[in-house]
């Protein structure tokens, strides 16, 4: 069972997360685009379902990369496999695991692994059809090491076309694409001009963050025109850019951040992924005001929304509700805060948590009731 030392550190995962898109593996010269014929499927052997030969036209696929030691990809299975659950009969799923080799893995035959791997507890949540990579990586190669980002998890949708409609590593708006895709109403231009864009302003926000750029605060500057020359065009995608803003804002321009916390908040397209980094980056901050605590806080009540938490990305959880009371607390809004940890304790109680931890969570209520009224 989680401690409450986990609650006060769950905000480090924040760190986590943005450390690790520093850290992905980028392709300077990506030739795999949206837009672009799928690749055909080479594979050792299927281990689970029926097998994909090529992909006929006027169906459309999902095809999941992943690998048994990737734990976010093993986080992500009970989600996928719902998507894959609803669109059973409309949409093939299958996903595709690749590079097991690695380190003393490196003379096993994969599908042994893999079919090992899918009899366990963690294995049996991912309930799509499963191909195993062959020797040569042939479908690493021609799938995700053409890609700007290469790595895992990795998810594409093929349109009816055989073109690659769709791709990201983040599942937030898998059922949406796929929504747009079957209706006819998704533009495989306009995505590919919104990845082309989106890229470009990450590798700017990469080489900022790393220190790379000669003048800092000028290169910020640039993130924020980038990013609102972005949202004229593409005004349905402004979720795609808000991060960035986001960040700038937060180095250079301080007072725009609460309403485009608020703004990240209430745009039903926002990535989880996003609003978790949004609410850490802000809370690192030692100068918030009660304005920004209230803006913190409809982000955290958003991301209580998220069904499919098993990244760690929002979900209604003993930690997210004692988050949220204390920036409701620190935002005045003792009602609120109170209102919040009360759900805290009861959850706590019904997950048997150790009861100290509980006698903690009872102490804060105490004393933001202490506080007799809301300071608004």
């Amino acid at each position: 069972m989680k401690t409450l030392k986990i609650i006060r550190n769950s905000l480090a995962v924040g760190l986590m997360l943005l450390a690790s898109t520093l850290q992905a593996q980028y392709n300077t010269n990506p030739t795999l685009k949206i837009g672009d014929d799928a690749p055909p499927i080479i594979v050792q052997s299927w281990v689970k379902g029926e097998p994909i030969h090529q992909f006929e036209k006027g169906k459309v696929y999902v095809i999941d990369f992943w690998a048994t030691w990737c734990g976010g990809c093993i986080a992500s299975f009970p989600h996928i496999s719902a998507v894959a659950e609803k669109y059973k009969g409309k949409v093939r799923f299958a996903s595709i695991d690749s590079y097991e080799g690695l380190g003393d893995r490196k003379d096993e035959d994969a599908a042994v692994v893999v079919k090992d791997f899918l009899k366990t507890s963690k294995g049996q949540r991912l309930k799509l059809d499963v191909a195993v990579d062959d020797k040569a990586n042939t479908m690493y190669n021609t799938w995700i090491k053409t890609l700007r980002r290469q790595g895992f998890p990795t998810t594409f949708i093929i349109d009816q076309n055989g073109k690659i409609a769709w791709v990201d590593a983040n599942l937030d708006n898998l059922d949406w694409v796929l929504q747009q895709v079957l209706s006819k109403k998704w533009n495989n231009e306009t995505a590919r001009q919104v990845m082309t864009l989106r890229d470009a302003l990450d590798d700017k926000f990469i080489a900022t963050v790393r220190n790379e750029v000669q003048d800092q605060k000028n290169s910020y500057l640039e993130m924020i025109d980038d990013a609102e020359a972005f949202e004229k065009q593409f005004p349905d995608r402004k979720y795609e850019v808000a991060f960035y803003k986001l960040w700038a804002f937060t180095e250079i321009d301080k007072g725009k951040v609460p309403m485009l916390l608020e703004e990240m908040a209430l745009n039903p397209r926002s990535k989880y992924i996003n609003l978790g980094d949004a609410a850490f980056l802000s809370l690192r901050r030692d100068d918030l005001t009660k304005r920004d605590y209230i803006a913190i806080a409809k982000v955290q009540e958003r991301l209580l929304l998220n069904e499919h938490n098993g990244t760690g990305h929002g979900g209604k959880s003993v930690e997210a509700y004692s988050e949220l009371a204390a920036t409701y607390s620190k935002a005045g809004n003792i009602s609120k805060a109170i209102f919040s940890i009360q759900i805290a304790i009861a959850m706590a109680k019904e997950q048997k948590v150790p009861a100290n931890d509980i006698e903690v969570l009872t102490a804060t209520m105490s004393k933001y009731k202490s506080t007799k009224t809301d300071l608004n």
